[in-house]
């Protein structure tokens, strides 16, 4: 059995690299003795982007990595007694293990079928809850260079190395020695082994460092821990594809893609995305903003704009430029589904089923994202693309969200009069919000500056934001903006207030650093923290208080989705529905839920 040492700052660390037939039950048994909490890390086959990862066909172990502290064994799951060791470790009821993000708890269940759940603690997790900026930097080599020492680094910088040397001459051009060697590297190699064996003792030993960090919060960790475990199982589970629909929907809009390209490239002679396009605009008075270079901006920001000024009547163009400007939009338009669609078809396994990433701490106010595929951007106005995802048979989804979460939370924790008022009252918002702006015989169009006013102000938005979302000249959208904060004046004064703090300190105890080039944007912070807090302490009793865990289906923004089996469906939405309505601070939090159906989107409201 190979061994291999290594000391940085003092600290010694042995790593453990068993060859077939040589693994040593005995030490092994010694050196795991009493360690209830382990490092973990694996090494797999190199797993294409887009692609169904860990759920599809190019899965597989090279390594398993398990460690205390000091000590690191480096298993081959392809060695029956190592298999055998792995299997049995991963599978203890009374193990924990540290990981650094939920990749290697995702193998782990794709190799062995062996859900560590809760079991698995994950560092890059507690790192965003000490600072959630992306800019701080939460990878795990520069994690452990911060707080222990570069031993980690001067590992990676080694096998990277080595796999440049390794790499045959038509692999070494830019990064492809990198995928080369993933693959390629022999699971025996040193450099491989030494790197692999350090990611198990590092993550385990970083685990201490970062709790001592979550101590002024530290109650926010396992409720954060517990959100992870359920959105993995979510992952693991997986969501059906409706894929005959899919292809459908992909080919309808190929070809629509084609008509709309081809009418431009027929009447001026070049592709809808080319910079000729963009001139042609240019030649025939079409106004808008421009390049670094000069050139006409022709992106969908900019044609809805044009087309927002088309309609009312503030820009008038010949009929051949409307005409090419529609064509432009729907390739705009098009280009987004079928890329969507592609995705969906990349991702799903053999038995066409999505395993989306749910990163549960994705922005710094905590809000989730959803990736490969990001459903997260899937709009309700256009139902085409959640028509894609089905629930299994004998089964329904039931959806419920907050009814404008921010707006009550911006009353709650502004202490605003008017606006609770409002909310008490139980007076549409922005009904109410129009007539105290503009009166009671407030139009349409006013209705919809006092919206985009409300909405943009809780945001952090001003002047700009709101001509953007509107259309109103600077001089209008400076005014709705100065009355509405005339109308709600605690809201305002709040904004104030918090644009002056260094950190957000949240109701739930959360901790967002201040954007010192955005300091207006803290009352924001605070107002999406809460609310994704309160989705989450609705989820939670969902759970724990309803036995509702198998029946996570996806969250999305805020709004919870349920699968469930068809005959318990009017039960479980009510229940739903009366979890998800609550209050905070005294301010009602209401939540609408229904049935969706089999589909997540309903093609009769497109």
């Amino acid at each position: 059995m190979a061994v291999y040492e290594r000391t940085h700052r003092g600290h010694r660390m042995i790593v453990h690299v068993p060859g077939p037939g040589e693994f040593d039950p005995a030490a092994w048994g010694r050196d795991l003795a009493g360690q209830q909490v382990l490092g973990l890390d694996v090494e797999t086959r190199t797993l294409p982007d887009g692609g169904p990862g860990h759920f599809g066909p190019d899965a597989g172990l090279r390594l398993v990595q398990v460690a205390t502290s000091t000590v690191a064994w480096v298993l081959n799951p392809l060695d029956p007694a190592q298999h055998a060791a792995a299997v049995g470790v991963l599978g203890e009821p009374a193990r924990r293990f540290v990981t650094h993000t939920n990749f290697d708890t995702l193998a782990v269940w794709s190799a062995f079928g062996i859900a560590l759940g809760q079991r698995a603690a994950d560092t890059h997790l507690l790192s965003k809850l000490i600072n959630p900026d992306e800019r701080a930097g939460h990878g795990l080599k520069t994690l452990t260079a911060r707080h222990l020492d570069d031993g980690l680094t001067l590992a990676e910088a080694a096998l990277h190395a080595r796999m440049q040397a390794l790499a045959p001459p038509a692999h070494r051009a830019g990064t492809r020695w990198k995928s080369w060697g993933w693959m390629n590297i022999p699971a025996d190699d040193p450099a491989y082994v030494v790197y692999a064996g350090l990611d198990a003792v590092y993550v385990r030993r970083l685990l201490p460092v970062l709790l001592r960090l979550c101590a002024p919060f530290s109650h926010l960790v396992p409720v954060e821990q517990w959100l992870a475990a359920q959105s993995t199982g979510i992952t693991i589970r997986g969501l059906a594809l409706d894929r005959p629909y899919t292809r459908h929907l992909l080919d309808q809009t190929e070809a629509a893609h084609r008509q709309a390209n081809d009418a431009i490239r027929a009447a001026i002679g070049c592709a809808a995305t080319s910079p000729a396009f963009a001139a042609w605009l240019d030649t025939h008075g079409v106004p808008g903003p421009r390049t670094a270079t000069g050139r006409l901006q022709v992106t969908a920001d900019t044609l809805t704009t044009l087309f927002r000024d088309l309609d009312t009547g503030q820009l008038t163009l010949p009929d051949q430029v409307r005409a090419m400007l529609t064509a432009r939009r729907a390739v705009a338009r098009t280009s987004n589904t079928i890329a969507n669609l592609r995705s969906f078809l990349t991702a799903a396994d053999p038995d066409g089923r999505l395993h989306p990433q749910i990163n549960t701490l994705r922005t710094r106010t905590g809000r989730m994202s959803i990736t490969n595929p990001a459903l997260q951007t899937l709009k309700k106005t256009d139902p085409r693309l959640r028509h894609c995802l089905r629930a299994d048979p004998g089964r329904v989804l039931i959806s419920c969200d907050f009814s404008q979460v921010e707006v009550r939370v911006t009353a709650a924790l502004s202490r605003d009069s008017a606006l609770t008022r409002v909310l008490l009252d139980g007076a549409d918002i922005h009904d109410a919000t129009s007539r105290l702006l503009f009166g009671p015989d407030f139009t349409k169009a006013q209705r919809t500056l006092a919206k985009r006013a409300t909405f943009g102000t809780i945001y952090g938005g001003g002047v700009r934001a709101l001509m953007n979302a509107t259309g109103a000249p600077q001089t209008v959208a400076a005014d709705v903006l100065t009355r509405w904060r005339a109308a709600y004046p605690g809201v305002a004064a709040y904004s104030t207030r918090m644009g002056a703090e260094p950190v957000v300190i949240t109701g739930s105890g959360r901790r967002i650093p201040a954007d010192p080039d955005r300091p207006y944007a803290n009352a924001n912070y605070a107002v999406q923290s809460t609310a994704r807090d309160l989705l989450v302490a609705a989820v939670y009793e969902l759970v724990t208080r309803h036995g509702l865990h198998d029946a996570l289906w996806l969250f999305v923004h805020d709004e919870v989705i349920l699968h469930v089996p068809t005959d318990q469906a009017d039960d479980v939405r009510r229940q739903l529905e009366t979890v998800m309505t609550t209050s905070f601070r005294g301010i009602p939090i209401t939540a609408d839920a229904e049935i969706l159906g089999t589909h997540w989107g309903s093609l009769e409201n497109a």
